[in-house]
């Protein structure tokens, strides 16, 4: 941790520190996802091809046919704008009752990024119901609402017959264009979360990804941000080979005075865009992995351990063949002994009970005791149950209280993984410690000043207690000793 590295630096090197840390974790949170999907796509190259061929398809369904309409209207005399707007509301008809494909496509990376061995035919899996396909209708429109506001807007913008109304939809499309950035960083993970529980309804989902991507956005930009040298390498390789093969129709049409050279070019660019295509579905199945173990990690509260531990996904645990922070959502936990209570899912919706299933690794049970004593905690929280009290401290140094991030020193304490998923919990770790470090900042450096701030709140029937504790530390002039503690149902 940066704590344990900045000791002997000053306070304006602590901030330099600060910041090349957090860039390297950025980087390091994408070298890790990319890595993993490298291995998978290289593990799995067969079928994932043959789901991304699907894919291909799916992006030609909800496109070509509504090129090739307007075409046609345009050939028999219908004008310009009447013809766009057929063809806008024949794409939208096929985004929305085809978007079943996609959220199907996704399904597929994200189950072989957690290591459940999907088949080909998870992409049509949304389409075995009528339910479950009406469910992925609806949360297709949710995830692509940006698009169809994009084809309603463009399909009325230029038959509107006044100027100024024009303009107007013209920024209000610009407008949309924002949203469509907001909205897609935030809703990334709908596919995820109704691959984990399709009887969440619509609504939930969206709400649930956008708490989860609250703090996030950043790096899944970032993720995404960090595939532009392929997609830039495509479009220069592609262009290349189309100037090679056009130059010599070029030059005999440049030769002979012929001024139509657009009739020449116009026949390649139609091999440009297969070219486009085909390489773009090679590389889609390297993005959409690395963006499914995003969405692993985001779901599981493992972005911060990525990005800061920098723990590598896979070698060295148990089972050999699934990544450390690969872990199902919600958090699965240890089987109970005879007669434990029955579980939940994350939804509060009844579940057959697991507790009374041996384990079914073939090494014996690989849980330890803190894990398991987690998973006893974890069903008394859900239930609403008083946990066993228990108190997480963590301990570091600062040179300047103002800057310190408390969250990711307490992500050493050992603190329950099913409480670092829930929001309000480093919420009150960092106002406990702002209220602290503010009531020190009057302080003068090396007084022996110490400060101690407490916050409670009560939740599920139980009571958590975060104590922020700043001192100087008389050994190295400058420095604050930190503590912070966590109490579980502390004594009265």
């Amino acid at each position: 941790m940066f704590t344990l590295g900045s000791c002997f630096l000053g306070e304006d090197r602590l901030y330099l520190k600060i910041k090349i840390l957090s860039k390297r974790g950025i980087f390091s949170v994408n070298r890790i996802l990319k890595q993993r999907a490298r291995q998978l796509y290289s593990q799995n190259f067969g079928r994932t091809i043959a789901v991304y061929l699907l894919h291909l398809v799916y992006l030609l369904a909800t496109t070509l046919p509504a090129t090739l309409l307007q075409e046609q209207l345009l050939r028999q005399g219908m004008g310009e704008w009447w013809s766009f707007l057929f063809a806008a509301a024949v794409q939208t008809v096929l985004l929305l009752f085809l978007g079943p494909i996609y959220l199907g496509v996704d399904r597929f990376a994200y189950f072989l990024q957690k290591d459940r061995a999907p088949g080909i035919g998870e992409t049509f899996y949304y389409f075995t119901g009528a339910a479950r396909y009406f469910k992925a209708v609806g949360a297709g429109f949710v995830q692509l609402l940006p698009t169809y506001l994009v084809l309603a807007i463009s399909s009325i913008m230029d038959g509107t017959g006044s100027e100024v109304l024009e303009i107007l939809l013209a920024i209000l499309l610009i407008a949309v264009y924002v949203f469509y950035i907001y909205w897609a960083l935030h809703i990334c993970l709908l596919p995820y979360i109704l691959a984990e529980d399709e009887n969440a309804q619509v609504g939930h989902i969206r709400r649930e990804s956008f708490r989860l991507m609250k703090g996030n956005c950043g790096r899944y930009f970032g993720l995404n941000f960090s595939f532009i040298g392929w997609y830039f390498l495509i479009v220069v390789l592609v262009t290349v080979v189309l100037l090679i093969v056009m130059f010599p129709s070029l030059s005999r049409a440049i030769d002979m005075g012929l001024g139509d050279v657009d009739g020449i070019v116009e026949p390649f660019t139609v091999w440009a865009e297969v070219g486009v295509y085909a390489l773009m579905t090679l590389l889609n199945p390297y993005v959409s992995l690395a963006k499914a173990g995003f969405g692993s990690a985001a779901l599981q509260g493992k972005l911060e351990e990525l990005a800061w531990q920098g723990r590598m996904p896979y070698g060295g645990y148990y089972p050999p063949t699934n990544a450390g922070w690969q872990q199902p959502y919600p958090p699965q936990y240890p089987p109970y002994p005879q007669g434990g209570p029955q579980t939940t899912s994350w939804q509060g919706q009844p579940q057959a009970p697991a507790w009374n299933q041996p384990p079914q690794q073939p090494f014996g049970n690989p849980y330890t005791a803190a894990q398991q004593e987690e998973a006893l905690q974890y069903e008394r929280y859900r239930q609403g149950q008083p946990m066993e009290p228990k108190t997480f401290t963590t301990y570091g140094l600062a040179a300047d209280a103002g800057s310190f991030l408390p969250w990711l020193q307490v992500e050493q304490s050992g603190l329950y993984s099913f409480l670092k998923l829930e929001n309000w919990m480093p919420g009150m770790v960092a106002a406990a410690w702002q209220q602290a470090a503010a009531a020190l900042s009057a302080q003068p450096l090396d007084s022996g000043a110490a400060v101690k701030r407490s916050l409670e709140e009560t939740l599920s029937g139980n009571r958590f207690r975060v104590t922020a504790i700043i001192s100087d530390d008389g050994s190295r002039p400058g420095y604050r000793q930190v503590c912070i503690r966590i109490d579980l149902n502390p004594p009265v």
